[in-house]
């Protein structure tokens, strides 16, 4: 049995890696030009951000140039993928702990952290792979469809931002733990399916090639587009809690206020 490399697929998803690392740089550099600090502070932040997710992106580009592999659950290259996933993910998470980087968050666009997922139209890539009987449908199917509708979705949801509608915020942490749902669902049938399928496809004779790289998705996409749902998501619960906090503050001033006018004495 033989099967063209899907060059053009592999294209569409190294492009889509570098535009998700381009963006996530470009909501944090904006996050740091809001804030009152240091030039200097705000290059080594600028800088460093840039080198870490150049650093990844090469990294997975380069271990996705080895030689094929012969199955997903047995190989290192699952491995790997998790390695950089979980690593990844624990990474962004911690940072959350600095309360200088809590402030960067706080800062950032809201709208950029939501429409960035527009990129995740490139799960139709899933759906090509599939029809060349290169993905099982098992997984294909709904990461593919997934990944499109939260990105379909994210477009609605940066509108009703921008144009700060009073129901906005609560809709787009909805839309955020859709799209956290989204990854849970998909790595989880890529677990159950992926390894049986291209079992059968090694055994076939088609050359497996081509995976390297679609692991290139869980090693750097579902990490970096997982933390910026849970940075919207602190960035949402944190706002909603400064105004719980105002709004109680106003509340208390107000009724000081009236015991005091209360309490005066009538002429």
């Amino acid at each position: 049995m033989s099967i063209d490399f899907p060059t053009n697929t592999v294209v569409l998803i190294i492009a889509a890696m570098i535009g998700a690392g381009a963006g996530s740089w470009f909501i944090l550099s904006q996050g740091l030009e809001r804030l009152p600090i240091a030039p200097h502070v705000k290059r080594v932040w600028r800088w460093g951000a840039a080198i870490v997710l150049l650093a990844w992106l090469l990294a997975r580009l380069l271990l996705a140039m080895n030689p094929p592999v012969t199955t997903v659950l047995a190989t290192p290259y699952t491995f790997i993928s998790l390695i950089f996933l979980v690593l990844g993910l624990l990474a962004g998470i911690l940072l959350l702990l600095s309360p200088f980087f809590r402030q960067i968050v706080r800062a950032a666009p809201a709208t950029w952290l939501v429409g960035l997922h527009a990129i995740r139209f490139a799960g139709f890539n899933f759906l090509a792979l599939m029809d060349m009987n290169l993905l099982p449908a098992g997984f294909a199917l709904p990461a593919g469809y997934g990944d499109m509708l939260v990105a379909l979705l994210a477009l609605g949801v940066v509108y009703l931002l921008a144009k700060r509608k009073p129901y906005a915020r609560a809709l787009a942490i909805g839309w955020n733990g859709l799209g956290l749902l989204d990854f849970a669902v998909a790595l989880t049938t890529g677990f159950i399916y992926n390894g049986p399928f291209v079992d059968q496809l090694a055994a076939s004779g088609v050359s497996l090639l081509y995976l390297n790289y679609v692991f290139l998705i869980p090693s750097f996409a579902v990490p970096l587009f997982g933390l910026l749902h849970i940075y919207s998501l602190f960035q949402m619960l944190s706002a909603q809690a400064d105004r719980t906090k105002q709004d109680a503050r106003e509340l208390g001033e107000a009724r000081a206020d009236s015991r005091r006018i209360l309490s005066s004495p009538r002429e």
